[in-house]
């Protein structure tokens, strides 16, 4: 089970289709279900800090903090403003955290810098 692609899949027919998260809910469950990942609370640098002990492989150890951060995600209230980025060329979904909620891309240092070059340059070129 490659279980990025599943989050990717089930985020793109939910955005485009509307579709349920049902089966993504399912599998994420189970990976939680056989996970012996335990949220702890720790003190470093005397700050209080949240982290996931594990006794098991680093690749389950990851697999399920991945399942906890979805399920704390989906749980979320910014949940409603998934996105994905604008930028045709670009995979990445996002959490649109602006004040109006008008982001357009996942990152304004590289899609929405290549979109405003593109604009940029078609403009001009018209001009010319």
């Amino acid at each position: 089970m490659n279980y990025r692609k599943l989050i990717r899949d089930s985020f793109k027919n939910y955005l485009e289709h509307n579709s349920s998260l049902d089966n993504l809910i399912k599998v994420s469950n189970n990976i939680l279900l056989k996970s012996s990942v335990h949220p702890q609370i720790l003190i470093k640098d005397d700050i209080y800090v949240l982290e996931y002990i594990s006794n098991t492989s680093n690749h389950n150890r990851l697999l399920s903090i991945l399942a906890i951060e979805f399920i704390k995600l989906l749980s979320s209230e910014k949940f409603k403003y998934l996105k994905k980025c604008d930028n045709h060329k670009c995979s990445l979904y996002f959490i649109d955290t602006s004040k109006n909620h008008s982001r357009r891309w996942c990152s304004m240092d590289i899609c929405g810098n290549r979109s405003k070059v593109n604009s940029f340059s078609k403009r001009k070129k018209v001009k010319e």
